[in-house]
């Protein structure tokens, strides 16, 4: 079996510790690894790292080779999107690479998102067996957890007939419906919530996509699929496909699924206080009930008298809302974008290819950061004709190419970069090189960053 995992995201729902370049699959709040590595380890319980694909678009890359690299998971297949296109394209190009290694057309390909949460893996595991025997018979499978409480912000399947062991046709779906009708749908005991994951075998999607959305040709050649990815419609494989598409069923799953859509959902799935409180961090809480209080930052989160809010810290901003409008806190992102805040973007902590930076300090005509290169990895050789650069080793040993010459650098020593000057920074030592960089300039955009190399 082939399994792809989706690595896009936006980042908006669990916004501020979530971000647009650091969206919630990465973030790690229920156990010590991150979203997107549970579900590759989850994957790993189905099949072996070399079938396994992780679709993700180019800003992630890194990020998602960084973190298969921590799990010992470097064999998984990454196929990085040319351009940002929603799911069904997504697939589409998952699809086309396995043809493009001649796939048998009845091998099974289970689609999962890399940012949701299974508690019970073996309920899962079975669940998927039970999807493959029903996907080889033709159809789509869908999977559906039973309804808890009603979720608005989920998709609802109707149940129709019984296939066999608990999979079932799908007789209709309802996305995010009002808050009556998802209590009438958690009490019919007819209704599941769609948790966005699907099994099929190779030759039906293929059917699928021909059937369904042609303008997405599987027949072309691998590079020109990909020079026609961007006139693809930016669309869901649910309105692009199973919408249209005959033969639907779905397995009726217990395994604890959520899709930790919103701050109501990660208060949901942690475990709570006397008070019914979920605590993390540097936090004070007198008379408060059944609130999210999460500080992440240096910054304590004190407060007195609350019920059923969410308060989540982090360096650079703080969410405060009533559980029950979680669901908004993307509109605070929307607004955010509009304004141009890079905080909808991106954290103080940005993490990149090479290790992190974490901004410290910015004025009119200077910026300051701190810098962590991994070891073994190196920053690119460069060069800035609009601003000089001070470099400050805290940590580590490096070799820095300056102008074609080399040097060693140790902690407490420092060099200076001119204008208009290549030079290369690499981690030669055995433990992380953490550097303070100050940049002083009349220019200190990003389009100022040549890269040489």
């Amino acid at each position: 079996m082939k399994v792809f995992i989706l690595g896009g995201g936006k980042g908006t729902r669990l916004w501020p510790l979530s971000r647009e370049n650091f969206p919630k699959q990465f973030i790690r709040l229920f156990s010590k690894h991150s979203l997107f590595q549970e579900t590759v380890r989850r994957a790993l319980r189905l099949t072996s790292q070399e079938e396994i694909f992780v679709i993700t678009g180019e800003r992630y890359e890194w990020l998602i080779r960084s973190e298969l690299e921590e799990i010992g998971a470097e064999n998984v297949n990454v196929v990085v999107e040319p351009i940002g296109r929603n799911t069904a394209p997504a697939i589409a190009l998952g699809v086309k690479e396995l043809l493009r290694l001649e796939t048998p057309p009845n091998e099974c390909v289970l689609v999962l998102p890399s940012d949701h949460l299974i508690r019970n893996e073996e309920a899962f595991k079975d669940a998927v067996e039970r999807g493959k025997e029903v996907a080889k018979r033709g159809y789509i499978v869908l999977f559906g957890e039973k309804p808890t409480y009603p979720e608005t912000g989920y998709g609802y399947i109707k149940l129709f007939k019984e296939i066999e062991n608990g999979v079932y046709e799908v007789e209709r779906f309802e996305e995010k419906p009002n808050y009556e009708r998802a209590k009438e749908y958690v009490k019919d005991g007819k209704h599941l919530w769609n948790c966005g994951i699907f099994l099929f075998t190779l030759e039906r999607i293929v059917r699928d996509y021909s059937e369904h959305m042609p303008e997405v040709n599987l027949n072309l050649k691998l590079e020109e699929f990909r020079r026609a990815f961007q006139s693809f419609p930016d669309i869901s494989f649910d309105y692009a496909i199973l919408e249209k598409t005959k033969k639907l069923a779905v397995v009726k799953m217990e395994a604890g699924w959520s899709d930790v859509g919103s701050w109501k959902a990660v208060y949901d799935n942690m475990e709570k206080n006397g008070k019914g409180n979920v605590v993390i961090g540097d936090v004070e809480a007198i008379d408060t009930e059944n609130s999210l209080l999460l500080s992440q930052g240096k910054n304590l989160i004190a407060c007195v008298g609350l019920e059923d809010f969410v308060i989540v810290g982090t360096e650079d901003a703080t969410l405060i809302i009533r559980k029950e409008e979680a669901q908004r806190v993307r509109d605070i992102v929307k607004h955010l974008k509009k304004k141009g805040d890079e905080r909808a973007l991106e954290h103080i902590t940005i993490f990149t290819p090479f290790g992190s930076i974490t901004k410290l300090e910015n004025g009119e005509r200077y910026r300051i950061r701190k810098l962590v290169i991994k070891k073994g990895k190196d920053i690119p050789l460069r060069m800035h004709h609009h601003r000089t650069v001070h470099f400050i080793i805290l940590k580590g040993t490096a070799k820095v190419r300056i102008n074609g010459s080399e040097r060693f650098y140790h902690e407490n020593e420092s060099f200076f970069i001119p204008k208009s000057t290549p030079y290369k920074i690499i981690n030669v030592g055995r433990i992380p090189l953490e550097i303070i960089e100050v940049e002083s300039g009349e220019y200190l955009g990003e389009d100022d960053v040549e890269i040489l190399e």
